[in-house]
């Protein structure tokens, strides 16, 4: 295998100055604006009138229109020749990788994969694992059975072309995932954040402590990491803890460093906005909220452009101490289709993470439900302590866990406790969150 440089995958272009990065993104981001609209009769219709070469700025990307998930769910449906209708970019022949969404918020996307843009969506998480640390001399459990969804596949494939040895562990349950980890001497996983903790949790029941199965690095997937949640991984682990954002549609398109304080945008594969809350019609400030808009550059068998992926996003500085070149993102602050107006203040998920792992680690699980009473909306949390509490530390702890989500998102909750064991434990992504105004 060709060797890398110990620090970057790709040290020439992770290393680019900002002058001649940006050059190359609208350059390429021309040349697949045309590729798209010769080869997708999606892109076709909503490219038309609009040439390549009237893109020149950023601003001039505003001219284009957003791409949306219904927009991609109705262009599947297409002339029903295909499974994927409009979305289709190369004949169907070149075809090698079916992938989908989890439909979680409506039907699933199918998602075709050619061979040559499967190998980009790998590339794209070399750079991932890499910044991660991810060496040949790894061993990466991997401890799900991957399905149709794109993430761990897009992992194994990629540690693979690092040269790390890949040991899938989806035929297991979790206590056999843990001895297998301590048998082989795993020194990697991927995993999403909560199966992280649950792994963790079985390991203590099995008399185990997670700091001695010897992983030294994690790569999150499938849901978000805020701080508060990575850092209580890495203290349980004694592993170094990483986050990056992506999608099925977009594919994977930022991703931390070992500085570990915020994300790089893989810059030049994708040409990523981030534009205001509002409409989406500027890019906000260094510091400001915005919705993530992403272009993937390097995908033919399913074009894609200016894709509004949902995400809410910190935009961050230019530029790392690690040496890379890329914009960064400080903060991924959640999903713009999680956050719910209640009793007229904006709600996200997120905050109530936060809050839980990083000042309250008595507690265990918890689950958060939204519904109406009346003509009110009353939001609920159930709490699931490590061990069983008596009446009195019970209340003690629902007072002060309900004074600083108070605090933090001005509301007041409706705070309960489950037995220890009681509440879900996710494999995949968590689905803590339930709004039950809508049935």
């Amino acid at each position: 295998m060709l060797m890398k440089s110990r620090e970057y995958w790709n040290p020439w272009m992770e290393t680019l100055n900002r002058e001649r990065l940006l050059e190359i993104e609208f350059r390429n981001f021309r040349k697949y604006m045309r590729y798209a609209k010769g080869h997708s009769p999606l892109y076709r219709k909503k490219l038309d009138g609009i040439e390549p070469e009237d893109i020149q700025t950023r601003e001039d990307l505003r001219r284009l229109p957003l791409t949306d998930k219904e927009d991609l769910r109705l262009a599947q449906e297409g002339d029903g020749e295909s499974l994927y209708g409009d979305l289709l970019g190369v004949d169907l022949t070149e075809v090698s990788d079916y992938r989908q969404t989890s439909g979680t918020t409506g039907k699933p996307v199918y998602v075709p994969e050619s061979y040559e843009s499967w190998q980009w969506r790998v590339e794209v998480w070399c750079h991932i694992l890499w910044m991660a640390g991810f060496r040949e001399t790894d061993r990466v459990f991997v401890p799900f059975g991957y399905n149709v969804y794109v993430a761990f596949w897009e992992g194994h494939y990629a540690a693979e072309k690092l040269g790390c040895e890949v040991v899938p562990g989806g035929a297991l349950d979790t206590r056999g995932r843990i001895n297998k980890m301590m048998e082989i001497g795993a020194t990697a996983t991927l995993n999403t954040p909560t199966y992280g903790l649950h792994m963790a949790e079985t390991a203590k029941k099995m008399g185990v402590d997670p700091k001695e199965i010897g992983i030294r690095r994690m790569q999150c997937a499938g849901e978000p990491l805020p701080q508060a949640t990575r850092r209580l991984l890495e203290n349980i682990w004694g592993a170094e803890v990483y986050d990056h954002i992506g999608g099925t549609e977009p594919c994977a398109w930022a991703a931390m460093c070992g500085q570990r304080q915020g994300l790089h945008i893989l810059e030049p594969f994708f040409l990523v906005e981030i534009l205001d809350l509002e409409d989406q019609s500027r890019e906000v400030k260094e510091g400001e909220l915005g919705m993530a808009v992403v272009t993937p550059l390097g995908r033919h068998s399913f074009p894609l452009i200016r894709f509004n992926t949902q995400d809410v996003v910190k935009k961050g500085k230019e530029g790392c101490p690690c040496g890379r070149t890329s914009l960064m993102i400080s903060e991924v602050t959640g999903r713009a289709d999680h956050l719910r107006k209640i009793r007229g203040v904006l709600f996200t998920p997120v905050s109530v993470e936060e809050i839980l792992r990083e000042e309250f680690p008595e507690i265990n699980e918890y689950e958060i439900t939204v519904a109406k009473k009346g003509l009110m909306d009353e939001i609920s949390l159930k709490l699931e302590p490590h061990e069983k509490l008596g009446p009195t530390a019970s209340a003690g702890l629902a007072n002060r866990i309900g004074e600083r989500l108070k605090m933090k998102t001005n509301l007041r909750f409706n705070i309960e406790f489950a037995d220890p064991g009681e509440l879900p434990r996710y494999t995949l992504k968590s689905q803590r969150f339930k709004d039950l105004r809508g049935e």
